[in-house]
């Protein structure tokens, strides 16, 4: 069996690392292709290090200047590397622009597509993520899903039984792992974490400024590993001065493990991004989340997770308040996924 795994972010890195190993321990031939898609050393780089990952196959060196253009700038290049290689199958991750490349260009080759975490679902359709996990979804030959409303997403949509697997959360996997290895155990400390990259945030300045008046309101120490992106919008709206005046702390980019020990240490999680707030979860940290996406509606269901728009007052309020208002409970499988995955893959495609 051979086949293509494409990545290119840091969560598509978190997930690709155990398959990664799963596939080297059955001596199968994973070729694996990074994107560009983040492209600077603290985004990209580091996190191959971090998890020992190999080199990539292929560097496809593609400049992420917006997504229609890096998306189709990723399909051409794609493109001929499936004709050279002819894989058995392409695989990828999530939701990223490089998911969306991946299904388009394994499909206009006849190449069938796995995709890893699919069937998660929000009501906004114009949100870039969603808009490249319904692409992905409809072309996928099998998709993994983390959780069983992921499934009936799926099922609700009439995709065939056949093409669903329930597999658990991949980052559910690496976390454990990286807990037990490294020995670090999660505790409510005194400052929070925040994370923040989601374009509908950070390109409306308007937004921005509303979510750090409220951070900044708040009063409370927050540790902010700054996505390069948003740093730039920070200084183009003028904000790193009210910011240097705060208990904001700036921090690069971390690198995973890294960042696990931050939130492991953290009293709460604020973040836009749907992986963290897994991981806030899985650590059990009660979880603001700054932005009006529901993804992974156990977390709130359970009584973990609660959603704000940009309403500093609101921001600020849920930052000192919030705490969790029901029993944490098991939502995104056993640990195992990357096993199950692989397992299903050899079925399907030896």
């Amino acid at each position: 069996m051979k086949f293509f795994s494409v990545i290119g972010t840091r969560p598509n890195f978190v997930k690709e690392f155990l398959v990664n190993r799963e596939c080297r321990k059955r001596r199968i031939d994973e070729i694996m292709i990074h994107t560009g898609q983040h492209y600077d050393y603290e985004m990209s780089q580091v996190f191959f290090e971090g998890f020992n990952l190999p080199e990539p196959d292929y560097y496809l060196d593609i400049e992420n200047h917006n997504s229609a253009q890096f998306s189709g700038e990723v399909i051409l290049k794609l493109d001929k590397v499936l004709r050279q290689d002819c894989p058995d199958f392409v695989l990828s991750y999530g939701d990223v622009n490089s998911t969306l490349a991946a299904a388009v260009a394994g499909i206009k080759n006849k190449i069938p597509f796995a995709h890893v975490e699919g069937g998660i679902r929000s009501k906004s359709l114009y949100n870039p993520e969603e808009i490249n996990r319904r692409v992905a979804d409809v072309l996928a030959e099998v998709i993994y899903c983390c959780t069983k409303t992921d499934v009936k997403n799926l099922e609700e949509e009439n995709v065939e039984s056949r093409r669903i697997v329930l597999s658990g959360d991949l980052m559910k996997d690496a976390l454990i792992y990286t807990l037990h290895n490294q020995g670090i155990v999660a505790s409510r400390g005194d400052y929070m974490v925040l994370t923040l990259h989601r374009e509908e945030n950070v390109e409306n300045g308007n937004k921005l400024n509303a979510i750090f008046e409220g951070l900044i309101k708040s009063g409370k120490r927050i540790v902010f590993p700054a996505h390069p992106r948003t740093l730039k919008k920070l200084e183009t709206n003028g904000l790193m001065k009210r910011i240097a005046h705060s208990k904001i702390e700036i921090l690069k980019p971390l690198g995973y493990l890294d960042f696990i020990r931050v939130v492991a240490g953290a009293d709460k999680v604020l973040t836009d991004s749907g992986g963290v707030r897994r991981e806030a979860y899985l650590m059990r940290k009660p979880c603001v989340v700054l932005i009006e996406l529901s993804w992974f509606p156990e977390i709130s269901e359970a009584g973990w997770k609660v959603l704000t728009g940009p309403d500093p007052e609101k921001i600020a309020r849920l930052i000192n308040d919030f705490e969790p208002t029901g029993k944490y409970r098991e939502i995104f499988g056993d640990g195992k996924a990357h096993i199950k995955i692989i397992d299903d893959l050899e079925k399907r495609f030896e």
